[in-house]
Formats: structure tokens, C-alpha cells, sequence
């Protein structure tokens, strides 16, 4: 027994070293990155603990409130609508006119769209909320589109990306079990349980919005936004569409990568709920379950990707989220939902890695216009797919909702992948004109 023990102390003494070297290394690498980086990390932990206590609920709140499954859909598809719209003059606006006053505009749109949740009276309060939403999100997700290709080199483009998720995901795994104890507080899996986290997600962005206006450090306009002001909005981005190289074919690839969460994402914890009878404690482990995987992989695949490759590690990605929707459907039991949820995190993961393509595709000067127009792309092929999971949830079997996106994964995008080449090694940027 003494000898037992001596021996797996012995053992667990390199471990410990190892995960030591891999925290020290991870904050180095954010210690050598510019101020921006680092708030923006800040900003996303905050941010993503506030989304967590209410993300597993937003459709079953949805749908308490007197929503059917289509109704939800067209919801989800109006919200990626609006953000089509409204995702390239807004990268059109960054480039030429800086980040930070965009950024906060994001902020207090994102703080509405929460207490728009939070008082909602019907189902059709919430296409306010999906609206309000979904313009924050484009001005954010844009603004730190920019910080990242402002302040990280590409060949440490894979790695920013998930050491970013995975610092913004250890505040976000305690949330899903903070808000089933709150739920089930104020009254369960229903509109009056449900409706509280909505308003503490408001306060939360509140003081969000005010770290941001101390600590955010502006960018101020490209050389090229501000020495080309003759130059109207349309004209500015037809230029985009005649660039040589992989640009437009990677357009195409990035939308579809969308595609499958647009369709499931909406149903998932509906499924889990209404069909696999998953009360609010199974959901809240369900996705602790998805971040506590991201935390532990995020950024090891993230240094792989910048290592052997990008499209590599989404090659080897794919297969474990297919087993995440199997699972899903297939599921007998509270573990086999549980590990659904975990491998739900490698589409997250593989989404990181994609981001770091489109930076590395994109020069510098047009990553605003760029990130708009990927998110036009995004928008135009992501708005018919939640509908679509409605009506195949009402008309044809809910788990076709889950098993369809898997077809689309394998025979369009992976195929379309192999035609964009390997992006890792250097700075240098693919010629554009």
C-alpha cells in the first residue's frame, strides 16, 4: 500500500509539471501580445460566463413563451439575416473610421437584446431581442476579428484563437450549474425560472460596457480606409470580388462551416429537453460538459494547428463532431447526452481554426471589409437553415435535424476544403490583386 502510493505520487509529479509549463506558456503568450489582445480576452471571459447562464435556455424559453419548432426557426433566421445585412458595412465602417466607439455601440446593443429577453411577454418579443442581438454580435465579432489580425502574428493565429476561447470558457463552465441552481430557484424549466437569467445577463454587460470604456485602446483607420475616401461603400466592396487566389472559394467554405450550427443549434437543447427528457441539472452538465472539453483541448489543438497545419486539424476534427450529433440522437442515457455535449466543443474548436485561415487569406488593410463580407456569406447560407430544421423537426422526424448537417459537412465542405491551400508558414499573405 505504502509502496502504492509512493508511486503514484511519483507519477503524478511530471503531470503536474507538464499542465504548470503548459499555464506558464499560455500567459507568456498572452504577455507578449499587444494591450488590445488582452482586454479583448478579458472582455470575452466576462462575456461568455453571461451568454452560458442562459444559452441552454434560450429555446425552451422560446418556446414556453408560445413559439412552435418552425416559429423558433424563423426566429434564428431572422436574427441570421439581420446580421448578412449588416456584417459588411460594418467591417466597411472599422477600417475606416477605427474600433473603438463601434466596439461600445456592440456592447450596449448586446445589454438591450438581454433585457429585451428578460421582459418578454410573447415569443414575438424575442425577434426584437434575436435582432438587437445579432447587430452586437457583428459589430464584436468584427471588432475582435481586427484586434486578433492587428496584434498576432499568423503563425500564432490558430493559437490566439483558442487561447482566447479557452481563458473565455473557464469563467463560462461555471455558468450552465450556477444557472440550473438558479432556475430551479425561481421556478424550473419555465418562463418565470427561465426569465431572471436574462436580466442578470443586462447588469453583467453593464459593467462590461464600462471595463471597455476605460481599458480599450482605439485602432485608429488603415492607410488604405483613409487615403481612399473618394471611394463610395458599393465600389469599395466590388473591389473584393476581383482578387486572384483562393479569396472566393474560401467564401464559399467559411459560409458552409456555418451552415450546421445554424441548423441544429436552435434544437439542440430542445432535443436533449423534449425528447430525451434532459431536466435543467442535465443540460447545465451538458454544456459545462462542452467548455470543460474546450478549456482542455483548445489550446493544445490550437498549437497543433499551427504546427502541422490548419486544414489538418479540421480534417481531424469533423469525425468527432459527427459522433456529437450521433450521440445526441442515439442517446440511452444521462452519460451518453453528457458526452454529446463534450464533443459538441470540437465544432467550436474547428470554428477557431477557420478563423485563423480567413485572417491569414486576408491582408491586413481589408480584414474589416473581409470579416464583413465572410459574414455577408455567412448570413446569406445560415438564414434558410434554421427554418429548414423547423420544418423537418414538425414534418419529417426531429432527428433529421441533427443527421442532415452531417451530410452537408461531408460532401460539401470537406471536399470544397482540399481546393484552398495550406495557409500555416510566414506572414506573407496571398496575392489579392
Amino acid at each position: 500500500m505504502g509502496n502504492s502510493m509512493k508511486l503514484r505520487k511519483v507519477e503524478s509529479i511530471p503531470e503536474t509539471r507538464s499542465a504548470n509549463k503548459a499555464i506558464k506558456r499560455a500567459l507568456g503568450f498572452i504577455g507578449r501580445q499587444k494591450y488590445n489582445y488582452r482586454v479583448s480576452i478579458t472582455r470575452s471571459a466576462a462575456n461568455n460566463f453571461l451568454l452560458n447562464l442562459t444559452s441552454q435556455y434560450d429555446s425552451i424559453y422560446t418556446v414556453e413563451l408560445g413559439a412552435n419548432s418552425v416559429e423558433l426557426g424563423t426566429i434564428n433566421s431572422i436574427g441570421n439575416g439581420i446580421s448578412a445585412l449588416i456584417s459588411t458595412p460594418i467591417g466597411w465602417l472599422m477600417d475606416r473610421y477605427g474600433l473603438k466607439q463601434l466596439y461600445l455601440v456592440g456592447m450596449v446593443l448586446m445589454a438591450g437584446s438581454a433585457l429585451v429577453y428578460g421582459l418578454a411577454g410573447s415569443w414575438q418579443t424575442i425577434i426584437a431581442a434575436i435582432i438587437l442581438f445579432s447587430i452586437s454580435t457583428s459589430f464584436i465579432g468584427t471588432g475582435c476579428s481586427v484586434i486578433c489580425a492587428d496584434s498576432v502574428q499568423n503563425k500564432d493565429r490558430a493559437t490566439a484563437q483558442n487561447i482566447c476561447v479557452t481563458v473565455a470558457s473557464l469563467l463560462g463552465m461555471l455558468a450552465p450549474l450556477v444557472a440550473a441552481r438558479l432556475v430551479t430557484a425561481f421556478g424550473g424549466l419555465n418562463v418565470d425560472g427561465i426569465r431572471p437569467l436574462y436580466l442578470f445577463r443586462f447588469v453583467g454587460y453593464l459593467f462590461i460596457f464600462l471595463f471597455l470604456t476605460t481599458q480599450l485602446r482605439d485602432l485608429k483607420p488603415t492607410i488604405e480606409a483613409e487615403t481612399r475616401t473618394g471611394i463610395g461603400f458599393v465600389e469599395d466592396f466590388k473591389q473584393l470580388f476581383v482578387v486572384k487566389g483562393p479569396l472566393k472559394r474560401w467564401l464559399i467554405i467559411a459560409s458552409l462551416t456555418w451552415f450546421p450550427m445554424a441548423m441544429t443549434t436552435p434544437f439542440l437543447q430542445l432535443f436533449a429537453h423534449q425528447v430525451k427528457g434532459a431536466n435543467q441539472y442535465l443540460l447545465g452538465v451538458m454544456a459545462t460538459a462542452t467548455v470543460l472539453m474546450r478549456i482542455l483541448f483548445g489550446i493544445p489543438l490550437g498549437r497543433l494547428a499551427d504546427k502541422i497545419g490548419r486544414k489538418k486539424v479540421i480534417y481531424l476534427l469533423a469525425p468527432l463532431w459527427y459522433a456529437s450529433n450521433l450521440l445526441l440522437v442515439y442517446s440511452f442515457n444521462s452519460v451518453t447526452l453528457i458526452l454529446a455535449g463534450a464533443l459538441q466543443t470540437f465544432y467550436f474548436i474547428s470554428s477557431g481554426v477557420t478563423n485563423a485561415i480567413t485572417l491569414e487569406l486576408v491582408p491586413v488593410k481589408q480584414m474589416g471589409k473581409w470579416s464583413g463580407l465572410v459574414g455577408l456569406f455567412r448570413g446569406l447560407v445560415t438564414i434558410p437553415a434554421p427554418i429548414l430544421g423547423g420544418l423537418i423537426w414538425d414534418h419529417l422526424n426531429p432527428v433529421y435535424v441533427f443527421l442532415i448537417p452531417i451530410g452537408v459537412d461531408f460532401l460539401l465542405k470537406l471536399p470544397l476544403l482540399t481546393t484552398i491551400p495550406e495557409t500555416l508558414g510566414g506572414d506573407k499573405k496571398p496575392e489579392t490583386d
